[in-house]
């Protein structure tokens, strides 16, 4: 009976593990797909989730909006700036986030978007649960909260929020770069929107 019981408990534990790790590699070492608009990479400083669910159904549109959540490995921690978060596009340009300024004018035309973003929006809490929530705060409805342009994250603390990029022409189907240049790593996550 004991035997029978230990086999039992052995067969669940290999059951729940594989059920567990559904992510997949990708053709960029160190970045994995969790799921079918999400991305994750974990960095030597980061580890960095990116949703582009709504991106994908938003082919046209002049903004391109990301859901982002960071978080650090354990005993690391690492200042995300605004200024040093880009998105390349298809045709190979590089396009700086947004300003809260640039973002807090458009902020009207894109009210509907936004809104739709939160609610079809894929869950972002990939990181192991001791984690305290945050705000990532880098855009905030205008006069409803101060937006930073930094933040830091560390083993206590897995941040969320959304990243908005203006991009001139309209977002393009094809293969997108997400980069995140920190001090000592660089978050490198590639993404496709429509077909190539």
């Amino acid at each position: 009976m004991k035997r029978m019981t230990l086999l039992t408990v052995l067969l669940g534990a290999v059951v729940a593990a594989s059920a567990c790790s559904s992510a997949v590699p990708t053709e960029t070492p160190g970045v994995e797909q969790l799921g079918q608009y999400i991305m994750r990479q974990n960095g030597s400083e980061a580890d960095v989730v990116v949703g582009y669910k709504h991106a994908a159904q938003s082919l046209g549109d002049e903004w391109l909006l990301l859901e982002l959540a960071i978080t650090s490995p354990s005993g690391e921690s690492a200042k995300f700036e605004r200024e040093n978060i880009w998105v390349r596009t298809p045709a190979g340009v590089q396009v700086p986030a947004s300003s809260q300024k640039a973002f807090g004018e458009a902020y009207g035309s894109m009210r509907n978007k936004i809104a739709q973003a939160n609610v079809a929006r894929d869950p972002m809490d990939y990181f192991p649960p001791n984690r305290l929530p945050c705000d990532l705060d880098l855009f905030v409805t205008p006069g409803e909260g101060i937006a930073f342009d930094q933040v830091t994250v560390n083993q206590r603390r897995a941040c969320e929020g959304k990243l908005f990029f203006y991009i001139p022409g309209g977002v393009q189907p094809g293969k997108y770069v997400l980069g995140i240049d920190l001090e000592e790593d660089e978050i490198r996550i590639p993404f496709t929107l429509g077909s190539e």
